[in-house]
């Protein structure tokens, strides 16, 4: 892409939601057996029927017979009810299971703070004749009160406002006979210094703290050595286990815990300890810390635990149709599952797509696309013939040379006494920036239009106001530090001041363009707008604007329709949303403008096709869409012969499957244009690039019996990129500071080649982050991915990651029998 003439980093986004959030349920068709849930039921059945057998000895073979098979009958049916709730916790459905439900299913709902915290449901059919109901209900496993009600569970656990909780404590088998419990700290400027009053953790049935085997680097140890006398530590039996609690009078600062560094972000502390158990076997532990911080935003619950261990109690029971006779089976299952923080969906992905515009003679430099094509098609067919499609996504996106835009204001604001402008002593103009800025220093807060526009004859939704703000400094402002904008309102002789567009504290250093469509109400004879600031009245808070600009389309802003064809047909929504095969053209239900240069445009266009895939794509093995289908897209406008000039889509499939192990998936998918020597800040939050947080990275797969890891990603992720070229280098994608490979290069990744595809012209690209690579460890919490670019210019369309994560299910962990 040729040099932009503006050398800022110039941002737009689709303001709300920064990023795609989902609650994808996993549908998984096959199940195992319990091979050793029937061992121990032989062995329980066999103690119950030797009375019954003697009692009857007289009475011959026949009576004996009966008596066993009529117990074995029920105690099988009663444990088909345990075996069915353990493939259902195991695969994620209980969500689905009890939808319906009053209360519906919630994994932070209590049996131990409610009874009524339990679901049950009956098989689909008899077994040995019996009707087998089944009863789930979660377990509250840390020995801490008050228990937390759901609504408090979730924001300790999950976080409040898509942030990562405060607090976080993790554990894992870190020896042969080694635990290790890992705390993190996200620290706020606000917070009081934190404490820890007591810190526990429970070991499940046949595991025990290793009293007199504690180690020198031990956390027991750790105590003896800087709080003698301070601390207690009291082992209880707890739920079949055994708890261990470790109380500290009086309490002790975080930073005062092993391997504090206050100068981390997160904190972390890391504790160690020797147990004893199974061999070759983990316990399935959960811990939990008290602290004298509110970590439930405003219920004052001060402790929080690891929640990645779930136990579930299942109790079902088998009834006799004929004798209403039942045999109840209780069991207790953990599952260990990466938890999902703030903005996680889990699942895993498929990015597909391919170019509609190609250049087509490619000596020219530098490189012009010159032909649009009437469509493209992209065939997948790599996605587990067991999966289930969760989620599917369609984007398009193209440029136009021109969309018939008037402009009816605009001012670069340099100049505020140029007639434009009526306003306040806080504002002043900025030679450097070629920009006005504002700073309260106890004059007037107010920029607004001196003259009036004539806008009473233009359409409704066709007129556009658009301007660029920046700060000084991205770390002095505060949430209260806030710039608005205003329309005269001619009816009220006033103004009215929206807030809307969130442009409050931190949104960074470099030029993000804001848009707004002006309301109806404002199309009047005497139109104007205004921009005012809330505070911003502190050392360095400094709020400036530029390129303020009215316009109206007079033309096609994008073209929101396109073909969509699955294996040869063309499917559509109809009126009424069923998906439909016809010559239909689909419609985006989300449109984005960005203006490359003045009067040049890329759009991008949204559409949720979930229902579409679902329906006509190929067929699984046992009834289930994977996804897997030969996809084609067409009849997108773009223009041709120009530097800028692209065209392309892409499709997201996310799909559950038991071959993806589980995943955590991030989408960000605002239309952001980067020009020159820039480094997007794609998620919005005011920084360079992106801080991906909320997650917790498990242990890799390993071989069980040499230990050897045998997956080869911890994670991925895929860029949509337009308008990317090779003719221009120095644009790549960094992952924790590492840059890596497209599949071709490091050093040039938006190079309009994706690997897989016959045709350039687009970046639809993968990149991979081993476990060999160590950029990502198990625990990790966050990661930085940054996409700097020197000298091209392009256009992001989406980004979307997936981190590997760990769901288990340990079978059961005791055991009860009643008949």
């Amino acid at each position: 892409m040729r040099l932009s003439p503006d050398p800022a980093c110039k941002v737009q986004r689709e303001y709300g939601s920064k990023m795609k959030k989902m609650s994808l349920e996993k549908i998984i068709k096959n199940e195992t057996g319990q091979v050793m849930i029937m061992v121990l039921i032989l062995l329980v059945v066999g103690s119950l029927i030797i009375t019954p057998l003697l009692a009857y000895v007289s009475t011959g073979l026949n009576v004996g017979r009966e008596v066993y098979e009529e117990k074995m009958d029920s105690f099988y049916a009663a444990d088909s009810g345990v075996e069915d709730a353990l493939w259902q916790i195991k695969y994620d459905k209980l969500t689905e299971l009890f939808e319906y439900d009053t209360p519906a299913y919630d994994p932070y709902a209590y049996y131990e703070y409610s009874s009524s915290n339990q679901w049950d449901y009956y098989l689909s059919e008899p077994i040995n004749g019996d009707s087998v109901n089944v009863t789930i209900g979660n377990s509250w496993i840390p020995q801490i009160t008050p228990i937390p009600d759901e609504d408090e569970a979730r924001l300790i656990i999950e976080g409040i406002d898509n942030e990562p909780p405060k607090l976080i404590i993790v554990g894992s088998v870190s020896g042969t006979s080694e635990y290790q419990i890992k705390i993190y700290y996200y620290k706020e400027d606000t917070d009081d210094p934190l404490e820890v009053e007591s810190l526990g953790i429970w070991l499940p049935p046949g595991f025990n703290y290793d009293v007199d085997g504690q180690e020198e680097d031990d956390f027991e140890a750790y105590l003896e050595a800087n709080f003698p006398g301070d601390y207690s530590r009291k082992i209880t039996t707890h739920n079949g286990g055994e708890a261990v609690v470790w109380t500290f009078s009086p309490a002790v600062l975080f930073t005062d815990l092993p391997e504090v560094n206050p100068q981390d972000q997160p904190m972390e502390s890391i504790i160690t300890f020797q147990f004893t158990g199974p061999l070759g076997q983990s316990p399935g532990a959960v811990s939990w810390i008290d602290t004298n911080l509110d970590l439930s935003g405003g219920a004052d619950i001060t402790y929080t635990w690891d929640a990645d261990i779930k136990v579930y109690k299942i109790t079902s029971t088998a009834t006799d149709t004929t004798t209403d006779k039942q045999t109840i089976v209780e069991a207790y299952t953990a599952k260990c599952e990466l938890r999902k923080l703030g903005s996680a969906i889990g699942g895993e992905y498929r990015a597909a797509g391919a170019t509609l515009m190609i250049d087509e003679n490619p000596w020219h430099k530098p490189p012009i696309r010159d032909t649009l094509l009437g469509a493209s098609s992209v065939e997948v067919d790599d996605i587990p013939v067991d999966a289930e499609v969760e989620k599917a996504y369609l984007y398009w996106s193209a440029w136009l040379a021109d969309t018939g835009e008037e402009i009816l204001f605009w001012d670069y604001c340099t100049d505020l006494d140029n007639g434009n402008w009526d306003y306040g002593s806080d504002w002043h103009e900025s030679g450097s920036s070629t920009a006005f800025y504002a700073h309260h220093d106890g004059g007037g807060r107010e920029l607004k239009m001196e003259n009036t526009l004539d806008l009473h004859a233009y359409e409704p939704e066709t007129v556009t106001a658009s301007w660029r703000n920046w700060t000084y400094r991205s770390w002095p402002q505060g949430s209260d530090d806030c710039l608005q904008y205003g329309f005269y309102d001619n009816g009220s002789s006033s103004w009215d001041w929206y807030s809307d567009l969130g442009i409050c504290g931190n949104i960074g250093t470099s030029p993000v363009n804001y848009t707004v469509t002006v309301p109806d109400t404002y199309l009047t004879s005497t139109f104007k707008i205004g921009f005012r600031i809330q505070s911003y009245s502190d050392d360095n808070e400094y709020i400036y604007i530029d390129n303020v600009k009215i316009s109206v389309q007079t033309g096609t802003i994008a073209d929101t329709s396109a073909i969509f064809k699955i294996d040869g047909d063309q499917v559509y929504f109809d009126e009424g949303g069923v998906p439909t095969k016809g010559a239909e053209e689909i419609t985006a239900s989300e449109w984005s403008l960005l203006e490359n240069e003045p009067g040049e445009y890329s759009y991008s266009c949204y559409l949720d096709v979930t229902q579409l895939v679902r329906t006509f794509s190929d067929e699984g093995d046992n009834g289930n869409y994977p996804g897997n289908a030969t996809y084609i897209v067409g009849g997108v406008d773009g223009d041709t012969g120009n530097e800028w000039s692209y065209a392309a889509w892409s499709l997201i499939i996310i799909y559950s499957s038991p071959e993806t192990h589980g995943h955590q998936l991030y989408l960000y998918d605002d239309f952001i244009y980067s020009g020159m020597n820039c480094n997007v800040d794609f998620d919005g939050d005011g920084e360079e690039g992106g801080t991906i947080s909320g997650f917790l990275v498990p242990e890799p797969i390993r071989d069980p019996d040499t230990g050897e890891i045998i997956e080869e990603n911890a994670a991925k992720l895929t860029c949509f990129v337009g308008e990317g070229d090779d003719y221009y280098n120095d644009d790549y994608l960094k992952f924790n500071g590492t840059r890596l490979s497209d599949g071709k290069t490091k050093w040039d990744v938006w190079n309009s080649w994706s690997l897989g595809m016959s045709e350039d012209g687009i970046d639809i690209d993968t990149f991979y982050v081993t476990w060999a690579s160590d950029l990502l460890k198990p625990e990790d919490t966050s990661a930085q991915v940054d996409l700097p670019t020197e000298t091209d210019s392009w256009n992001l369309v989406y980004i979307i990651l997936s981190f590997r994560s760990a769901t288990t299910t340990g079978g059961t962990m005791t055991y009860l029998v009643r008949g």
